[in-house]
């Protein structure tokens, strides 16, 4: 029979040594993700602090662990060239790839564009020469460019992740070798208020993604969704490129658009020059966030930054106003191409739009309190919802959505604006505070899926950054459960996810704003609510005097006050039978017609305005793919999708641009190394650097840990054990011995 003692002994000492299994499993697993993330350069490295003085980085940077301490080993910068003629923008924007390190790299950089941009020109230049890239299928185009690779010769290539953010690739940067990748695009510039409004994204703020499903969850959904699930063709691949998370189900590209991120000081560098000719006096020139020089000569206008680079930590912002008295009602422009005419034309809100008439509302304030909104953004988010909520009259019905991980509402159901209801409102606000994920299905869900109450406007207000990745799921639920409500989005912070953020707020027949200011929060809210209150111009219609033109968009929304109408057409060059017939735009203000006449011979010639068609055109066929259910009729799509591109040499989500050099670079025996260049955390945030999941091999050093502390532990408890047991038997056996001899 086993002794009491020994029994005793075996209980203790393995739970003691399951609890010292526990916690030094938990301390190897923080120590191996710790020293994974400084070698992918998305964290800020203490343990690096006495070889690197952060002080003196000019650039984006990754600090790489070599024998010799830490070494640089791909360095960029960007340089912006813009030339803004009328309402378009052409941008040329050149990156540099400096290998200083001492091995053949290949830079891989994920950045942002403006949302919708036109990019239709890429270039890869080595030294004096340059290579100009070609237009091909995405996946004749990635093929193209890892032949190069692996062949040793030096390319390029660009592909487009979201309709706002981009992958440039370069392959077989020599050591100490710079190669420049120019990308040319095209951008409108929006007219709000009398004012014209040029932003540069320059950074990106880093995307969650949604939680997977659990396995009974997911059976559900599969169910529920069989008809969506049919259209995912292809399998996930967890690993496709080199970001901090994975792949996943709902996001199935998300290892591409979640970028490695540095502390917003230690981002990478840009160099910005603009040309300025509208051909009109301004009353203004001015950048909300950045310090600028600005000299005017014969209305021709140059803007330059006062420093000469700015770190890439926020979005750049250029603003000019036209003089009162200069201010034209209309502007149409025309490029003829192949055949076609082509046209862009622009039609000033009219003043009739400005009204006394107050209308009750109901209000739905969207709030998000997601760690992404940490530091001056949720501080821009809460004095814009505190402005918000002071605005209403006792008429008036609100309630307040604030969500992260989860969502909670202010009201059970949305209440009146009383001065009770409202101070509670305020003190509600005052506790938000930023932290979680950013789970925007449910608070979503919770402000949509009714219609509006008889004599009452239902407006959503959605408060956030928009740094998701799951963006076309919350389009659908807002396309099939917004029903006769309006959304309008703001966007709060340095870098906010235009894409999400502008699309939101055209299905939700709304406005898009951008408070990226402390300071501007009270201007900014107050246009907004000055806008949507006033009755919008509805029912427009077109009346072009001939039936073959195509006008995008087909279907054209509601306007609000102070916002410009904008359409693109296409027709037949020899179409128009009567040169001299105007094209008439007609709509609805107070249930009184409003009629605007526009000659379409009057236009002024202006290239890109083809190219301009034609990048809405593909924006039109893609909300039409994702909206489409079936199968063969989606892979239509697709398939006009790709023509369009490639006859216009447009960068899409099915075409990229490639340059290849003809001849080999590096030799096969060289090893070619990886390298993802970061981008800068937006200015002023506190979120925390998202840690790679599987760019590095953090999981593999962390279940070796665990399996070198269980085998270690078991032999120290066998080898103490063994010691243990024989010491018992002993004084077991002198103790039954003695007793014996007693008895």
């Amino acid at each position: 029979m086993t002794p009491k003692p020994l029994l005793k002994y075996y209980l203790t000492s393995t739970a003691l040594w399951l609890t010292y299994l526990v916690v030094g499993s938990m301390l190897v697993s923080c120590f191996v993700v710790y020293a994974s993330a400084n070698t992918t350069a998305n964290s800020s490295s203490t343990q690096y602090s006495e070889k690197i003085d952060y002080s003196a980085v000019e650039s984006g940077s990754l600090f790489l662990k070599s024998e010799q301490g830490v070494v640089y080993s791909l360095v960029t910068d960007s340089d912006y060239q813009i030339d803004v003629n009328a309402m378009m923008a052409r941008v040329v924007v050149t990156q540099s790839f400096i290998n200083t390190s001492n091995d053949w790299v290949e830079g891989i950089y994920v950045f942002p564009l403006t949302e919708g941009a036109a990019v239709d020109d890429m270039e890869m230049w080595i030294g004096e020469r340059f290579i100009k890239a070609e237009i091909q299928e995405r996946k004749q185009a990635k093929k193209t460019y890892d032949v190069a690779k692996k062949a040793g010769k030096k390319a390029s290539l660009v592909e487009q992740e979201r309709p706002n953010m981009f992958t440039t690739s370069v392959a077989n940067i020599p050591p100490g070798e710079i190669i420049k990748i120019k990308i040319s695009y095209l951008q409108q510039v929006p007219l709000l208020a009398n004012t014209f409004s040029l932003r540069l994204p320059l950074t990106i703020t880093p995307r969650y993604i949604p939680k997977e499903y659990t396995e009974k969850k997911l059976k559900y959904e599969q169910q529920q969704t069989a008809k969506q699930l049919e259209q995912q063709t292809q399998p996930i691949d967890i690993k496709q490129g080199l970001g901090w998370s994975v792949n996943t189900f709902t996001v199935p590209d998300t290892s591409r658009i979640t970028p490695l991120q540095v502390p917003e000081h230690l981002g990478q560098k840009a160099s910005i020059s603009i040309n300025l000719d509208v051909g009109l006096p301004l009353s203004e020139v001015n950048s909300d966030y950045h310090q600028i020089n600005h000299s005017e000569k014969e209305q021709t206008h140059k803007i330059s930054l006062t420093n000469s680079c700015i770190v890439m930590n926020r979005d750049f912002v250029l603003n000019w106003t036209i003089k009162e008295s200069s201010r034209p009602q209309a502007a149409y422009f025309k490029e003829s191409k192949g055949g076609y005419d082509y046209g862009l034309f622009m039609i000033t809100p009219p003043t009739a739009l400005k009204t006394s008439i107050t209308i009750p509302k109901e209000m739905i304030y969207i709030i998000d309190t997601s760690g992404s909104m940490g530091g001056v953004a949720i501080k821009q988010a809460k004095q814009a919802l505190n402005f918000a909520v002071k605005q209403l009259t006792p008429t008036d019905r609100f309630n307040i959505i604030e969500f992260n991980s989860t969502y909670t509402t202010l009201f059970n159901q949305s209440e009146f604006a009383s001065k009770s209801s409202v101070n509670r409102a305020i003190n509600w606000i005052s506790s938000l505070q930023a932290n979680g994920g950013t789970e925007m299905v449910g608070a979503l869900k919770a402000a949509t899926g009714v219609s509006s109450d008889s004599g009452y406007i239902r407006q959503i207000v959605f408060i956030t950054d928009g740094s998701v990745g799951n963006e076309e799921q919350l389009f659908r639920i807002i396309r099939s459960k917004l029903y006769d409500s309006r959304l309008h989005t703001v966007g709060i912070g340095s870098a906010p996810n235009s894409h999400f953020m502008e699309r939101a707020a055209e299905l939700g027949r709304g406005s898009f704003s951008y408070v990226g200011n402390v300071g501007e929060v009270k201007q900014k809210m107050n246009a907004l609510f000055n806008r949507i209150a006033q009755p919008m111009l509805t029912d427009i219609n077109i009346n072009w005097p001939s039936e073959q033109v195509e006008l995008l968009p087909n279907k054209i929304p509601d306007l609000y006050a102070t916002e410009p109408l904008i359409i693109s057409a296409r027709w037949p060059s020899n179409s128009l039978l009567n040169n001299t017939a105007p094209m008439t735009v007609s709509g609805e203000i107070n249930q009184q017609l409003w009629l605007q006449d526009m000659p379409v011979n009057s236009a002024m010639k202006q290239s890109g305005i083809a190219t301009w068609w034609a990048r809405q055109k593909i924006k039109h066929l893609t909300y039409e793919l994702y909206d489409s259910n079936d199968r063969a009729e989606k892979q239509q799509y697709i398939d006009k999708i790709t023509k369009i591109a490639i006859n216009n040499r447009l960068l899409s989500k099915y075409t990229s641009f490639v340059a290849v050099e003809k001849t080999p670079s590096r030799k096969l025996a060289d090893i070619l190394k990886k390298r993802p260049v970061p981008n800068a955390m937006p200015k002023g945030s506190t979120q925390k650097i998202p840690l790679a999941q599987t760019a590095t091999n953090a999981n593999a050093l962390f279940k070796v840990g665990v399996l070198m502390l269980l085998i270690t532990g078991l032999c120290m408890l066998a080898t103490c054990s063994r010691r243990q047991y024989h010491k018992l038997v002993l004084s077991n056996y002198k103790l039954n011995n003695k007793l014996t001899i007693k008895e």
